[in-house]
């Protein structure tokens, strides 16, 4: 009988608990959360699921208003993946292209100012930093408003400068090819602030010793640099990296602000162009381009943080 109990009462000590159980055990901690969690799901999780659904349907601003609303299954993504939509798949490669040129200048230039500015006996370096980080301070509408009107052909400050210098004006925001450099030129200007302070920040990290060791064995700067810098600031760089693709990927204010996709949409982007549908009344293709965006975003965020545990476990 002893025996017997004694497993029963094993039994019970092991038997987990569900989540009646848990919600009755903490009722004052649910409640307070609650009301967040409410908000979140009507003005959130609701409208994504519907905007998912519409990407199985043939909604448009034609069967909405005559309830014809039909169920399609993957129709629109098999148009879009059989290369029937080209102007998507032009859209999608100069969304990558754009990423991957605003992440190498991010990287780069902020970088650079990061090493410049943590050098030894700089004079203001916290002026510096201040001013340097203001361009990330300042809402990306003020911004993007003011480098449309320094784009001006006729009355713009940067066509000023040129003609000031003796060269040309340059039509920034007519020609297509100079109006995507335009928009990358305004897009660096956000983006290296934050890969400056995450560099900045990566960088006062590392001892004074190791620098010390190496000047004593005479290493280069080149050397110092690839040996201790690199590595160090590694676990800290690479994360942000990962997530200034995701933001470069996703922006949407440079393109439309700035440019609204023109000249001849040369410059629209994918978070553009799928707006661009939505408000042509394309329902079901805007919400089939916003999914396949989801699901590169997602496993972009997998790799984030797979990454950043990586490191994690490394250090």
């Amino acid at each position: 009988m002893r025996t017997s109990l004694n497993k029963n009462q094993d039994i019970k000590y092991v038997k987990k608990e569900t989540l009646w159980h848990k919600i009755k055990k903490n009722k004052i901690a649910y409640a307070y959360i609650l009301p967040s969690t409410l908000v979140v799901v009507i003005f959130s999780l609701i409208p994504i699921l519907y905007g998912v659904s519409l990407a199985f349907t043939n909604s448009n601003i034609y069967t909405m208003s005559s309830n014809s609303v039909k169920f399609v299954g993957l129709k629109n993504f098999i148009k879009i993946f059989k290369g029937m939509d080209r102007e998507f798949v032009t859209i999608l490669l100069r969304t990558i292209v754009w990423t991957i040129v605003n992440v190498f200048f991010h990287v780069s230039i902020g970088l650079s100012l990061a090493l410049l500015l943590n050098k030894k006996g700089l004079r203001f370096k916290k002026l510096y930093r201040i001013l340097l980080i203001l361009p990330w301070a300042v809402p990306q509408l003020v911004t993007c408003l003011i480098w449309k009107i320094m784009f001006n052909y006729d009355i713009g400050m940067i066509n000023q400068i040129l003609t000031k210098i003796g060269l040309a004006k340059v039509p920034w925001l007519n020609d297509p090819k100079m109006a995507f450099i335009a928009i990358i030129m305004v897009n660096v200007w956000l983006g290296v602030p934050f890969m400056m302070m995450v560099a900045t920040g990566a960088l006062q990290s590392i001892s004074d010793n190791f620098y010390e060791a190496a000047n004593i064995e005479g290493a280069s700067w080149w050397q110092k640099f690839r040996y201790i810098t690199l590595p160090m600031i590694k676990p800290a760089m690479v994360p942000a990296i990962t997530l200034g693709f995701i933001w470069t990927f996703t922006n949407f204010n440079v393109a439309y602000l700035v440019t609204k996709g023109e000249p001849n949409r040369a410059t629209e982007l994918i978070q553009t162009y799928t707006y661009n549908q939505m408000t042509a009344g394309n329902y079901s293709k805007a919400a089939a381009y916003g999914v396949i965006v989801f699901a590169i975003l997602f496993i972009l965020n997998l790799i984030n943080t797979k990454i950043s545990n990586i490191f994690e476990e490394d250090n």
